[in-house]
């Protein structure tokens, strides 16, 4: 009998032990530089998951990139100040088998508290696994970007930006800390190649993008002081390719419960198409210059109602892309083609 109850004491010490140790070498991995191979891209992924659901598809899209090798997502910052935001992505990096991206969240941002919230929404149902405990002890963003930036190679890694500017002026903003002796705005010009955004209006008058308006002076920090090249898909590109809602009820049957499908039938009644604005931004990524045009170089300002103009510029490092209908029903196909298709865990 008492070899028995040691045997339970060791069985339970080991796990313990090991519970622990997982946890000390997440926290470790978090700081540890990432050695692209050639042809794989280094990804930090900043999204406000919970308003429109085109975030959702977007994400889906990174992480099948992952999963076949070419990119490698070194973190993914909500800027949606609200709850569901980061339990959402975290339900997501469970069911895809991506548990140990580190997710940074924004604090006192932007309030976007209006409208439909899908991400609280499937977190209600209580369908889907979860990996992290507390999530108010998740890290600020701009600590975070500091934290993985401050740890790669330099001009590897692409940000790729499909909501508010919150996350990243706050890093312009930031100074010396334990990660690096380097500014926010020293770190972004040596570490990040360059930024992909979905944002602004450049071919609709007037129109003022949800994006920029929902945190203005963010957005007019970033175009003002980025170090490093952005480009843009802006609003009329997204607008005019549709994901169709006939796909999402009928081309995944292969997953009874999937998280990226119950966000969309939780975003508004079905059938609806929804344009796929924050998907062309992680596609240029992707397969950069395969799909969309970009413009001449030039400057990019935000005006204080939030109207965004581009300028044309010798030597400019701001772009935005365009696209025509041959274009639109090519990237569809794409679209079409990648989303519906099994994770590799799945």
């Amino acid at each position: 009998m008492k070899w028995k109850i040691s045997l339970v004491i060791c069985c339970m010490l080991t796990v313990l032990f090991t519970a622990c140790g997982s946890k000390k070498q997440n926290q470790e991995r978090i700081g540890q530089m990432v050695e692209p191979k050639d042809s794989t891209t280094l990804v930090i992924f900043d999204t406000d998951m919970g308003n429109d659901v085109d975030d959702a598809l977007a994400l889906d899209m990174l992480y099948k990139y992952q999963d076949a090798g070419k990119i490698k997502i070194l973190a993914i910052m909500t800027n949606k100040c609200e709850d569901g935001s980061a339990k959402f992505l975290d339900i997501m990096n469970t069911w895809y088998d991506y548990p140990d991206i580190p997710i940074g969240v924004c604090r006192n941002g932007a309030d976007c508290s209006k409208g439909p919230n899908y991400a609280l929404s499937v977190c209600m149902m209580n369908l889907f696994p979860t990996t992290i405990k507390d999530y108010n002890a998740l890290p600020d963003a701009e600590k975070l970007y500091r934290q993985i930036l401050s740890a790669q190679p330099d001009g590897s890694v692409v940000i790729i930006s499909t909501g508010f500017s919150t996350n990243l002026a706050r890093l312009l903003d930031t100074q010396a800390d334990e990660y690096s002796k380097l500014t926010g705005k020293e770190l972004l010009a040596q570490k990040v190649k360059y930024m992909s955004l979905m944002a602004g209006a450049f071919k609709m008058a007037e129109h003022t993008e949800y994006n920029i308006i929902m945190d203005i002076p963010a957005a007019k920090k970033l175009f003002a002081e980025s170090p490093v090249r952005i480009i843009t898909s802006p609003f009329e590109v997204g607008l005019a390719i549709e994901y169709p809602g006939a796909s999402i009820e009928n081309d995944f049957t292969w997953a009874p419960q999937h998280p990226m499908i119950e966000a969309y039938k939780a975003y508004m009644k079905m059938p609806y198409n929804r344009p796929t604005w924050d998907l062309t931004a992680v596609l240029e990524v992707l397969e950069p210059n395969k799909f969309m045009t970009l413009s001449e170089e030039g400057k990019i300002t935000v005006a204080d109602d939030g109207i965004t103009t581009f300028t044309p510029q010798k030597g400019g490092n701001q772009y935005y892309l365009m696209t025509n209908d041959e274009q639109n029903k090519q990237i569809l196909d794409f679209f079409l083609k990648i989303i519906p298709s099994k994770p590799k865990n799945k």
